[in-house]
Formats: C-alpha cells, sequence, structure tokens
C-alpha cells in the first residue's frame, strides 16, 4: 500500500502536528508513505528531519495554475494507491487534477471549513467558497471528531462518505524538555509565580482574545500570577495594542515558538489553556495533558469528546472570559485539584488517544476504501 499526503507544506499548529504524527506512525506500520507539498518551509524541513520522504512542488501563488499539472504528472507517475488531502490549498488543487489522476483522493477536516479564514472577510469569501465546494468533491471526508462529522451530515454530506478518527500524540516516546527556570529565563519571565499559559495562533477563531479578558479579570485579585501567550497570527498587533492599552504587564507575547520549544512552554505552565470559538481535536491539549498539566478549555468542537468535565479537565462556555477566568481562579486556589484533573487527563490520553491507535485506523480505512474502489470498478 502507498499513500501519498498531499498538503500545502506552509501549516503550523494542529494540521502540522497531525501529519508529521501520522506519517512517522505510518512508516512504523511498513506503509509506504511520502509528503507532497508547494513549498518548504519549517514544515517541510521538520518532516524531513522525522525521515518522511518530501517532495516539493512549488506553487507561487495559490491561482498558479502551472503548477496543476506538474502536480497530476508527479503523482500519477509515482505509483500510489491513494493520495490524502490535509488542508484547504490541497483541496483546492485537488478540484482541478481530480479528474486526471488515476487513484482515489480522500481528505482529513482538521477544522470547520466556515470558520478558518474567520479573521479576514476577503479570505473568507474567496477560499471559504473555494474549499467547501472541494470537500463535496471528495469520495471520502475523515474527521477528527464526531461533532465535525455531524455537522457535515447536516450541511448536506452524505454519512457513508464521512470516517472518525481522533488525533493521537506520542505517549511511548515523550520529548525531553528545559527545565522550567531555564525555558523561562529565555524570556525574562521569573519562574517563582504561578503560570497560565495558553499556545495558539493569533487568529480570530482560537479566542485568543477571551483569554486576554480573563487574565484581566484575574489579574484584578491575582497579582502574582503571570499569563503566557504562545503563537503568532492575525491578531497579534490588536491584542498587545488591547494589553499595553490596559496595562496588563503580567501578560507575556512568546511569538511563534520553535518546534523543539513547545513541550517545554507546557512543562512550565501550571495551567494550559485553549479558548477556541471552534475547534476540531486539538493537539494543544493533548499536548499539556501529555505533561500531567491541569487543563481548562471552551466546550468548542470536538473538544468536549476529549475532556470529560470536572473529571480531566474543566469545561466553559464558548467565548465567556468571565467563566473562563472564574475557572483558573479556582484552579490556582485549589492545588490538589490541578494534580487530580492533571492526572486524570495524562491516563485518558494514554488509555484512549495514543499515535499507535491513530495510525492503525488510518492503514483500516484505507485498506476499506482501496477495496471499496476495486469493487466499484468491478461493477
Amino acid at each position: 500500500m502507498k499513500i501519498i499526503h498531499f498538503i500545502s507544506g506552509g501549516d503550523t499548529g494542529g494540521a502540522k502536528t497531525h501529519v508529521l504524527s501520522l506519517l512517522t506512525n505510518l512508516l512504523k506500520l511498513n506503509i509506504d508513505v511520502s509528503l507532497l507539498c508547494i513549498m518548504e518551509s519549517v514544515f517541510t524541513s521538520e518532516a524531513r528531519s522525522l525521515g518522511i520522504p518530501v517532495k516539493v512542488i512549488r506553487q507561487n501563488k495559490r491561482y498558479d495554475i502551472s503548477a496543476f499539472g506538474k502536480i497530476s504528472r508527479y503523482l500519477n507517475e509515482s505509483g500510489a494507491d491513494l493520495v490524502h488531502c490535509h488542508g484547504a490549498r490541497a483541496n483546492y488543487i485537488s478540484l482541478f487534477i481530480k479528474h486526471r489522476l488515476k487513484m482515489p483522493m480522500l481528505t482529513t477536516l482538521h477544522s470547520d471549513y466556515k470558520l478558518d479564514f474567520a479573521g479576514s472577510l476577503k479570505k473568507r469569501l474567496v477560499y471559504t467558497s473555494i474549499n467547501a465546494f472541494a470537500l463535496r468533491r471528495f469520495s471520502y471526508v475523515l474527521t477528527v471528531t464526531e461533532v465535525f462529522k455531524n455537522m457535515l451530515i447536516k450541511r448536506g454530506f452524505k454519512a457513508e462518505r464521512l470516517r472518525v478518527i481522533y488525533n493521537g500524540i506520542d505517549m511511548e516516546n515523550i520529548p525531553e524538555v528545559m527545565p522550567r527556570e531555564e525555558f523561562l529565563r529565555k524570556y525574562s519571565i521569573p519562574a517563582d509565580r504561578p503560570i497560565v499559559g495558553i499556545a495558539a495562533r493569533l487568529q480570530a477563531v482560537k479566542g485568543v482574545d477571551v483569554f486576554v479578558k480573563a487574565a484581566e479579570l484575574v489579574l484584578r485579585d491575582r497579582k502574582d500570577v503571570l499569563f503566557l501567550i504562545a503563537g503568532d497570527g492575525d491578531m497579534a498587533e490588536e491584542l498587545k495594542a488591547y494589553v499595553n492599552e490596559k496595562g496588563l504587564d503580567r501578560i507575556f507575547f512568546l511569538g511563534h515558538l520553535p518546534f523543539e520549544y513547545i513541550d517545554s512552554f507546557y512543562n512550565a505552565v501550571d495551567i494550559n489553556v485553549l479558548s477556541s470559538y471552534s475547534e476540531s481535536f486539538p493537539y494543544a491539549l493533548l499536548e499539556g495533558g501529555r505533561r500531567k498539566k491541569a487543563t481548562i478549555s471552551t466546550m468548542a468542537g470536538g473538544v468536549v469528546e476529549m475532556i470529560e468535565n470536572e473529571k480531566t479537565g474543566l469545561l466553559t462556555p464558548v467565548g465567556d472570559s468571565d467563566a473562563l477566568a472564574q475557572a483558573v481562579m479556582r484552579l490556582l486556589k485549589d492545588q490538589a485539584l490541578r494534580e487530580r484533573l492533571g492526572n486524570n487527563f495524562y491516563m485518558s490520553i494514554k488509555s484512549d488517544f495514543s499515535l499507535v491507535s491513530m495510525a492503525k485506523r488510518h492503514e483500516k480505512i484505507y485498506g476499506d476504501i482501496l477495496k471499496e474502489v476495486k469493487k466499484n470498478e468491478k461493477n
């Protein structure tokens, strides 16, 4: 079985983690997998460092159709049995090459496509419409939560075309980290205070504005707490301006973290937060949970399938900074609760959301799809 995964290559955050983790573990199952990208980036460098074969066919702009012929020729000559797409750009290109290919294509829906470009009216009007149209052209769509599957069914997608696969994280080879003090020293942050952190793209859908406003509320009562924001994006300047205007000098923007710093970030915080308006099955929570960190998240998307409220974390309503602030205050005051939630979440991840189970589930789905395609060809 030979599978080519097609993604733009400029991806960061959960989609990048998902694809690199998946391919690494499919290789361990002796499945012939490789990566096709349309740009060089940190993503492609990391993939090569993990031993994943990478082919780059450059597309300079989204409307550069000259790359389409090269991509379809490469795929047809590759001997691949199936092409697995990830992300809006790969989905868009699939519209123009699907009819030329000898093998079937499928895609994974990592997020709610209607919210992917929520921070930009122009992008939302153009790219959201294109991605929505492209998704409907795939014979098979994988979703990372039951919530997303049900969402697509309500939007007219046929249930038999959809498969659910939860994201997984490596619980066997947990990365080494810098000591808390050493990591924080790099950002001139004291290590002797309670720390609440969020790692997310600074885009509207991630609700970092909710996190900042919750931090503002907490800081009225707790002057000793520090809040760390790891990530970059379109809303960076707006959020920084708000923090400066309000004099919130205990909120620190770390910017985009290098790959090797991510786990050190989670190791350094006492409480891990995600305040998104929409989510799939976020690695930002799995990565924090792997470090046994107490977790607070909004009830966005598949988060409710990952975290059981009051048992493996605390859940708050989407967009509710007051409720988020109250949850943070509760955990700051109760170390025993923090430890219990962190340990419970760790055990839940180890049991239900491992990379091995994710890779084996993909292997089975690939096999089922190829059998179905052959059956249809005979008929």
